[in-house]
């Protein structure tokens, strides 16, 4: 993987800090590069404290690491990593606190509460943790879309499944049990937010998503950042996925004509990967929400991956009954399987679902 590091180091501890990372990434195989080539797959960007500007990736291959130097340990480490993760834009924040002789590392990503490392400074084994955290960065994610004007006749207007995605998204969105996350515009201004939804092709803000079987290969799914109270229109907000094709890293989409269509779900690929697996399944709702006790998946891959749809999938695999499986993603929230959308959702109600714990810090 080419690595290129962005802005200027803060002081002697973090250009010492920069040399032993860079030194350890290349030892370990990957090649440092001028960031002015945009050749850099991994982005180690300074973050300026007293006038933070976020490095705008060209494309959404491109991993972006903040790096935050901070000359005092934080007392609620999280929270710091956490606000600074969101205002850079990044897939991990990694905060380098305390005295240079003696620095105490932590890494946060969205999925992940901070992660204190534990090994000696400035040896050979810290470096090595890191670079083996930044390994994990190293996905295939699937974010594009490829959009085929073939949607027969009949399903213009979406079929039966439609009215069952719209009923239960509503009664979802007013059961009052889901939450949205933290509003970005606690951390970004509008500029970065619009940067964000132009690299990701649509909103991150979402209740979760829904989908409903069709036939043995293709599912209705609810797209990118469709607003739950108005999910009217098919290819503007639910699409009809029919494959993906692996060498283009994109979903297969059926869309009707004269509509412009949005972007499926991130989770796309997850779905698709559990219907191929559970003939058996009918549908499948992921909510930002949570069920006391329930069995979790602590992500080690960002979402919109190849890597992260194949553990939720591999998950729901392991579980007691697939076909009829809840489990949790850690911080973020419940994947469900089920024969329809209303039993999994009559389940769940009985169930007594609840906001996410700690969904702040998602």
């Amino acid at each position: 993987m080419d690595f290129a590091f962005h802005g200027t180091a803060w002081d002697l501890c973090m250009v010492r800090f920069d040399d032993a990372l860079a030194a350890a990434l290349e030892a370990a195989g990957h090649r440092r590069v001028l960031l002015s080539s945009h050749g850099a797959r991994l982005v180690l960007a300074h973050v300026n404290p007293v006038d933070p500007r976020p490095y705008h990736r060209p494309d959404g291959s491109v991993v972006v690491v903040a790096l935050l130097r901070e000359p005092r340990v934080p007392q609620d480490p999280d929270a710091f990593a956490r606000g600074w993760l969101m205002r850079s834009l990044a897939n991990l924040a990694m905060v380098v606190s305390g005295p240079e002789e003696a620095p105490e590392i932590c890494l946060r990503s969205p999925d992940r509460p901070v992660e204190h490392l534990s090994a000696p400074a400035w040896s050979p084994r810290l470096f090595a943790q890191i670079v083996d955290r930044l390994r994990l960065l190293d996905v295939h994610l699937v974010l594009d879309n490829i959009f085929d004007r073939d949607l027969e006749p009949e399903l213009l207007q979406g079929g039966e499944a439609l009215p069952a995605m719209r009923r239960v998204a509503r009664a979802l969105a007013a059961s009052g049990a889901l939450s949205l996350g933290p509003p970005a515009g606690e951390f970004l201004s509008h500029q970065d937010r619009r940067h964000v939804e132009r690299l990701y092709q649509g909103s991150r803000m979402s209740f979760g998503n829904l989908s409903l079987r069709h036939d043995v290969h293709r599912f209705w799914m609810s797209t990118s950042g469709v607003d739950w109270e108005h999910m009217e229109v098919v290819g503007r907000d639910v699409q009809l996925v029919k494959g993906y094709d692996a060498p283009s890293r994109a979903l297969l989409v059926s869309v009707p004509p004269g509509v412009r269509p949005h972007r499926v779900s991130a989770d796309a690929l997850t779905h698709h990967l559990v219907y191929r697996a559970h003939p058996g399944i009918g549908a499948v709702v992921h909510l930002h929400a949570w069920l006391e006790g329930v069995q979790a998946l602590v992500p080690d891959y960002a979402r919109g991956s190849l890597e992260r749809a194949q553990a939720v999938a591999q998950f729901v695999a392991a579980s007691e009954d697939p076909v009829h499986a809840v489990v949790g993603i850690d911080r973020h929230g419940l994947i469900a399987t089920g024969e329809d959308l209303d039993e999994i959702v009559e389940r769940l109600s009985a169930a007594g679902i609840m906001p996410v714990p700690s969904i702040g810090a998602c």
